[in-house]
């Protein structure tokens, strides 16, 4: 009897283990929905950065790092943008494994200052999601490494990833065909953050960005801006809610452009691609 009841408990606990699900954590919304993508059911996902804070200012709040103790695995981009977290990442959670979703990205660059005004030097540009090309690159990192935590489960991912994968090689098709098919006077757009610097170097666009190392820019910066707008024929100008649309708005009204929201920090980023392809060739409403 008491062999038959130790069983018994021992398959109910096995059965109670398998059903847990392991937790993976990502610093950004598009990023989770890639790993949903290839991770379907069998793992849960931790958004660390909502949609509508920016994460060059982003502090994690307590309830935040709670959920980030129990993650298995923090997929970070490698760019440096979680440096500033990482100690208190580590401190909640010391043994969690942390991934690179950036393997074999041909990195961009992009300029900052620090706080005191000095020059920071170069950083590695974060905003790989917002190219399809550059996506097709993470997802496989991402379902490698879902793999090798979870071998059992290792088809799925794979056939999750073939489905994404291949969404995303239209989606690389769709601009490229699209994207030459424009004017050149088509292919220059401003944008108040510079979101969109792997997307202009992968399909031969050209991106100017509103904001000066981080900030809105002085009266002879717009006054330059405008003379940049002029000459490209810019009849656009995103804006982003994570940021002061002050200075874009002013711009518009010098270069008689008109203004469109846009966010590249949202969860959906394939329709946010899709709506900005369509808002390049005039095609938005």
């Amino acid at each position: 009897m008491n062999r038959l009841f130790f069983v018994w408990i021992f398959c109910f606990t096995t059965f109670l283990f398998a059903g847990e699900k392991l937790t993976v954590a990502v610093t950004l919304a598009p990023y989770a929905n890639i790993v949903r993508a290839i991770a379907g059911d069998k793992m849960d996902v931790l958004t660390l950065v909502p949609s509508n804070a920016n994460p060059h200012t982003f502090e994690p709040k307590p309830a935040v790092l709670k959920k980030f103790a129990e993650a298995s695995v923090y997929f970070s981009d490698g760019s440096g943008m979680d440096k500033a977290w990482m100690p208190r990442f580590k401190g909640v959670n010391p043994k969690i494994r942390i991934a690179e979703l950036s393997a074999g990205i041909s990195w961009l660059y992009e300029e900052h200052e620090d706080h005191e005004g000095h020059e920071d030097g170069p950083e590695l540009d974060p905003h790989l999601w917002n190219s399809p090309r550059q996506v097709i690159l993470i997802s496989s990192n991402i379902c490698s490494t879902l793999v090798e935590m979870d071998p059992a489960n290792a088809g799925f991912y794979r056939t999750n990833l073939e489905a994404f994968n291949k969404k995303m090689t239209q989606l690389d098709l769709e601009f490229s065909n699209r994207i030459n098919a424009l004017p050149v006077e088509k292919r220059t757009f401003i944008v108040f953050h510079p979101s969109y610097g792997y997307l202009a170097r992968d399909y031969g666009l050209t991106q100017i960005a509103v904001e000066m190392d981080g900030k809105e820019p002085k009266p002879r910066d717009l006054a330059n801006l405008v003379r940049e707008a002029k000459e490209h024929h810019v009849s656009t100008v995103f804006v982003q809610p994570q940021f002061s649309r002050r200075a874009a708005e002013s711009l518009s009204r010098e270069i008689k452009a008109k203004i469109v929201s846009i966010d590249p920090l949202a969860y959906d980023f394939e329709a946010n691609l899709k709506f900005f392809l369509k808002t390049l060739a005039g095609e938005a409403k």
